[in-house]
């Protein structure tokens, strides 16, 4: 869990926290559920002072910033800040002890009362039905060729839909086949009991539907348990090439064959 400054949102926990009660606060989720839930992972958190610092001063912030009322949460962070900020900060750099405790001083004060201005629930209008689904195996005709790439993940919400496509290390002048796909390979490593996919891009539905007549579909797969290791956002077929040509830059055992992730062909249409 990387701490990249003393911000009260500027680590990996902070932004796990803020980003995932933000956007949840946006999609209309009931703001009670959102807090219990958090509530629920302090220990998993709380490592350690500082990390039960970064913790509840996020948390706070977090539901201070949708307009949450003063509650417990507050008032655990308005007493870790009166008790200064941790002597962990000190081993992170000479400097950043001081850094912090302004940073915390300024939420203290802005913990004092409610947030005037609290973030506003957009309009959530009729969500959008997705193109692809996971486990989709799609061909994509590119200026540089042809190439093949599997849908690992849809992010889909009452405000957004988000495509990550993995790709293979294909690339031929041929129009592929589900057969193609079946035998090429793709970069992927292991974390855990999980593969963990390096060669993965993702898109907006907007722009990913203006790629459209450039994908055809050529089945489905049923994948063994995976996590997406590398994400890169893409616009624009240009994007799938650039990683369809980092798949060479790999070597050895992270080069996998694609038989190895798939668990169960669903369907081919060719």
């Amino acid at each position: 869990m990387a701490i990249d400054g003393v911000k009260i949102i500027d680590s990996d926990s902070g932004y796990d926290i803020y980003n995932d009660i933000t956007e949840r606060y946006k999609d209309g989720e009931d703001i009670e559920k959102i807090k219990q839930d958090w509530i629920k992972e302090a220990e998993n958190f709380c490592i350690d002072e500082l990390y039960a610092e970064i913790y509840w001063t996020a948390f706070a912030y977090s539901l201070w910033k949708v307009g949450y009322p003063r509650d417990e949460v507050r008032e655990k962070a308005l007493k870790i800040i009166e008790g200064g900020a941790s002597a962990l900060w000190d081993e992170i750099d000479d400097k950043a002890r001081k850094q912090r405790q302004k940073a915390l001083n300024r939420l203290a004060l802005q913990l004092q009362t409610d947030n005037p201005k609290p973030l506003k629930k957009p309009i959530i209008r009729k969500p959008k039905e997705p193109y692809f689904q996971t486990g989709d195996v799609l061909a994509v005709k590119m200026d540089q060729g042809y190439g093949i790439c599997f849908v690992s993940k849809v992010d889909q919400s009452p405000r957004k839909v988000e495509y990550h496509l993995a790709c293979t290390g294909y690339l031929s002048d041929k129009a592929p086949t589900m057969q193609d796909f079946l035998e090429s390979e793709v970069v992927c490593g292991k974390f855990g009991q999980d593969y963990a996919l390096k060669t993965d891009c993702w898109f907006n539905h907007k722009e990913l539907g203006n790629l459209l007549p450039d994908f055809q579909k050529l089945g489905q797969v049923r994948l063994e348990p995976y996590r997406l290791f590398v994400l890169s956002p893409a616009r624009s077929l240009n994007n799938i090439y650039k990683e369809i040509m980092d798949f060479r830059e790999y070597s050895g055992t992270n080069i996998k064959s694609i038989l190895e992730l798939v668990a169960e062909v669903v369907g081919s249409q060719g």
